[in-house]
């Protein structure tokens, strides 16, 4: 009797919360899981077809999945979705080809369900060509959409998402303009995100118009083209700009004067590793661009050849604070760096990413920098291979920087004892600045 009265005391406490607290629990679950709460009472019987989110997205939950397991989950996400519109509130769904086993009709009948179910986030991605829906590109309530679908994307003519304010795309080709025009047409996008999409010989510009895009990353791919394409971009509310692109024949970038963060990574064609005016001048207007940003990341091959330095700089990055500079060739000129330092007067933190010099190193110039001087307090050198070029550069920045509090030395290849031996020689290198600590990693 007491046992039974002590277990008669117990309170579920998680049932007696609402529906819709309980429908938002269940969207944490992997779907199997949410499902199996049906058999707790009657109350929670069907309160998993309430669920926002329908998450199929984690290829795990598969796992182990019979060709008869497939068939039986087909069939029941047909019927979760076929319920009667007031019962199924869907505003997320998430899915990959794992979940339909390949089955392009099936996922496309599943996209137009939840498409007319008042969806607000979209996430597919499928390994192969996938027919997306015409209504996919005129949905009124969408405002995240993530496709990651190789293959040609078919974009129909007349395109309306009002609300859309995340558009993430990887993997597709753009055979045509129409992509572009859907961008414009979104007047609330906040974020876009273009990654490893190829971009087809018929185009010869990009073309970015939108003036309410705060984030944007672009990464192109080009395939079986014989000739250039340009880059024009109108974005000028932008805070976060990335791009990794194989250098365009021009650029026209409006002014970016709220960027915050610039991640640029440009690659030449090897034939195009020589001095030309025109891919100068195309490099030249992509910084110009984004002259007041105040973190840099910067890779460019062969910069030397691509951004002449000379005694007067053609841009300044006044508010730059933060920059780290990446040279993935073995043709780095030290004075090039320096001469680049001159156009971000008041930078603070230094992070330099080179691989060891080979050749082409002039002598480093007495013209020091004005960051070197009076602003810089954080040198980071990665990738260090105890190369005398390094020693040089590490050692003009000692003997130059007056406001130094740390130098951080990223050694690499190399045995215990040339650690050794390298961090004793830069420990007697002289410094200008008495707070200096040098660091080796």
């Amino acid at each position: 009797m007491a046992k039974q009265a002590k277990n008669e005391g117990v309170l579920d406490r998680i049932s007696t919360l609402p529906d819709h607290i309980l429908c938002h629990m269940l969207c944490f679950l992997p779907i199997k899981d949410a499902v199996r709460t049906s058999v707790l009472s009657p109350r929670w019987r069907y309160l998993f077809t309430f669920m926002s989110t329908l998450d199929l997205y984690d290829y795990r939950q598969f796992r182990g999945f019979t060709r008869r397991d497939f068939n039986d989950f087909k069939n029941f996400v047909d019927r979760l979705l076929l319920f009667p519109k007031q019962q199924v509130r869907l505003e997320c769904f998430r899915v990959t080809e794992n979940a339909s086993d390949g089955d392009c009709p099936r996922l496309y009948g599943w996209i137009c369900a939840v498409l007319s179910r008042g969806i607000k986030e979209l996430v597919v991605s499928y390994g192969k060509t996938l027919r997306l829906p015409t209504l996919l590109f005129t949905c009124q309530s969408l405002v995240t959409l993530e496709l990651d679908i190789p293959g040609d994307m078919k974009i129909p003519p007349d395109v309306s998402l009002p609300n859309l304010k995340s558009l993430n795309l990887s993997n597709f080709l753009f055979s045509d303009g129409l992509i572009f025009k859907l961008v414009s047409s979104c007047h609330v996008l906040e974020e876009l995100y273009m990654e490893f999409v190829k971009l087809g010989r018929n185009i010869t510009e990009v073309n970015i118009h939108n003036l309410s895009l705060k984030r944007m990353t672009l990464e192109f791919v080009l395939v079986n083209r014989d000739k250039d394409y340009k880059m024009v971009i109108n974005a000028p509310n932008l805070e976060y700009f990335k791009i990794y692109d194989m250098l365009a024949d021009g650029y026209r970038v409006s002014s970016m004067n709220s960027l915050e963060h610039a991640n640029i990574k440009v690659h030449q064609c090897p034939e195009y590793a020589i001095y030309d005016v025109n891919r100068e001048r195309a490099a030249t207007n992509l910084l110009q661009a984004i002259c007041n940003v105040k973190c840099l990341y910067l890779l460019i091959t062969h910069a030397e050849t691509l951004i002449p330095m000379g005694p007067e700089p053609v841009f300044a990055f006044h508010k730059l604070v933060q920059l780290k500079f990446v040279n993935e060739t073995e043709a780095w000129v030290g004075t090039w760096i320096l001469e680049f330092l001159h156009c971000v007067p008041n930078l603070e933190i230094l992070h330099l990413a080179l691989d060891a010099a080979s050749e082409g190193i002039k002598p480093l110039a007495e013209n020091v920098p004005s960051c070197v001087s009076f602003h810089l307090t954080e040198i980071r050198i990665s990738r260090f291979v105890g190369d005398e070029p390094m020693f040089q550069m590490i050692s003009f920045f000692l003997k130059h920087a007056t406001v130094l509090e740390t130098l951080i030395i990223a050694m690499k290849y190399l045995t215990e004892k040339e650690e050794l031996s390298i961090t004793k020689r830069l420990l007697e290198l002289p410094r200008n600045s008495r707070s200096c600590q040098v660091i080796t990693e």
